[in-house]
């Protein structure tokens, strides 16, 4: 599927997980079938994110700290995919029956996670996307390749999830914070690896041809945005 024209942006996913090492596994499969992808350890962290927006499938832990998977679901209104930890058809049964999308017992394997994830988004009329087009800018989710102009822009694979978190949707603000979670793996990164990395996604973007800045501006005391809006059409 090929957007046009105003392109449908990709599927926002939010995992809760308070376990560091699964929440980051989980993060970097689902980023792999194109979903933008953000990762909290606590439900208030996940009230924190979404306060402008709120995601297309949440997956969560099912006991959170001062909250459950289900009570942050029906607080976000989105369809969610609970890890549960009991064992036995019960538990189970007595989650789907009390609002869950879906159950997965832990442990599970990651991609059953990631089909019945593509299997939710496809009802919620989301789905997978394959490419992003803002102007001359295509950025080819699934093959995590940049083009402009038809010219390929060879990006680390850090820029490249960076540049993804500045698109969805272009010309919103994203915090460095906001930008650390999107585009970072769970608890590595700070400010200072942001600003670093937006500096260089800038250089690359900009003698790639793209304008002054390559597009992405700095909002004081806010942090950064992308538009094409007053840049050059050639």
């Amino acid at each position: 599927m090929r957007s046009s024209g105003s392109p449908k942006e990709p599927s926002r996913v939010l995992v809760v997980e308070p376990h560091p090492t699964l929440r980051t596994v989980l993060v970097q499969r689902l980023r792999q079938d194109g979903h933008l992808t953000a990762a909290v350890a606590t439900a208030a962290e996940a009230m924190e994110v979404c306060q402008e927006q709120s995601p297309d499938l949440l997956v969560s832990a099912e006991i959170l700290e001062q909250s459950s998977a289900l009570r942050l679901g029906q607080q976000l209104r989105c369809p969610v995919i609970v890890l549960t930890a009991r064992s036995g058809a019960e538990p189970v049964v007595g989650l789907l029956d009390d609002g869950a999308d879906d159950v997965l017992r832990k442990p599970f394997g990651l991609e059953e996670l990631a089909a019945r994830c593509r299997t939710l988004l496809r009802r919620g009329g989301t789905g997978l996307q394959e490419q992003v087009t803002v102007g001359p800018l295509q950025v080819h989710l699934l093959l995590r390749q940049v083009t402009l102009r038809e010219k390929p822009v060879e990006l680390s694979p850090r820029e490249f999830a960076l540049l993804c978190a500045l698109l969805m949707p272009p010309g919103m603000v994203r915090s460095r914070q906001d930008l650390l979670r999107m585009a970072w793996p769970p608890f590595s990164g700070g400010p200072r690896s942001v600003d670093t990395q937006v500096l260089t996604l800038r250089r690359k973007l900009e003698q790639a041809g793209l304008g002054e800045g390559g597009g992405i501006t700095t909002v004081r005391q806010q942090g950064y945005r992308f538009s094409l809006e007053g840049l050059p059409a050639a």
